[in-house]
């Protein structure tokens, strides 16, 4: 196959070991793991033992067995929520591109990062060259700042020092003390702005997307090309951004 080379035996047998729980089989012993994936129990042991300290697996002492760790219910649990905010989200999407013609995206905070879980482009013909899976930074992005506004000082200083605040263009906000007063404002004002600060042709307006644990799950923004803004392009926009990110949020369980 094409990626052969690139592949990692240790991984796929990883994967192969999770694969082996079902709900008719949720305990397995190092023997069933050892005899399923054809290798010496020292080895499905070294497997076994790394996944347990990944909290993939856990160890029942009692039963000398292995079943499911937590880690893959958080983790499926984050798909889950995902996939029901993007279908939830998804008419309040189309009706918002209707009414504006701009590019809209639907992001997440995943690793202290912006993930695009959904885009819609706009029909004017020029594309926006960001995809569904792509990562972007906080500290320079409307969908970052919108991202961050639920979290404290401390939290949002630790994301900035470990990612660092690159600067893109001249607009970039760089140092943490500035970055923080900035996003006071977002909070008093309800909206995120990104006035060419992650790309010096890019304008945007995002707005959080809160969930029934009151705590901000998601992000919405509109993407304006700046050779289209003006003041009167944008100031329509903000009302129509806060009020659909209001009723998606109520669609999440947000009171």
């Amino acid at each position: 196959m094409k990626y052969d080379a690139y592949r990692v035996k240790s991984i796929e047998k990883a994967i192969y070991m999770l694969n082996l729980f079902s709900p008719k089989q949720s305990e397995l012993s190092l023997g069933d793991l050892s005899k399923a994936l054809k290798v010496h129990k020292s080895t499905a042991y070294r497997i076994a033992v790394t996944m347990v300290e990944g909290g993939l697996l856990r160890w029942n002492p009692r039963k000398a067995t292995y079943s499911l760790g937590l880690t893959i219910l958080n983790l499926s649990s984050s798909l889950i929520n995902s996939l029901e905010l993007r279908t939830q989200a998804r008419p309040y999407l189309e009706k918002l591109v209707s009414e504006v013609n701009e590019t809209v995206h639907l992001a997440v905070l995943d690793q202290d990062e912006v993930v695009y879980i959904d885009k819609l482009e706009s029909s004017r013909g020029i594309r926006i060259f960001s995809d569904i899976g792509k990562r972007g930074p906080c500290h320079c992005t409307a969908l970052g700042k919108a991202l961050l506004i639920d979290l404290p000082p401390e939290r949002v200083r630790l994301i900035l020092e470990k990612r660092g605040m690159k600067c893109y263009t001249q607009s970039t906000i760089t140092g943490i003390p500035a970055f923080l007063e900035h996003l006071n404002e977002v909070r008093e004002k309800g909206y995120a702005l990104d006035l060419g600060e992650h790309e010096p042709l890019i304008y945007c307006v995002a707005v959080s997307i809160k969930d029934f644990t009151q705590k901000t799950v998601a992000a919405l923004s509109i993407t304006l090309i700046v050779k289209h803004y003006t003041e009167s392009v944008l100031s329509p926009i903000i009302p129509i951004m806060v009020e659909t990110g209001a009723k998606i949020s109520a669609e999440m369980g947000y009171l």
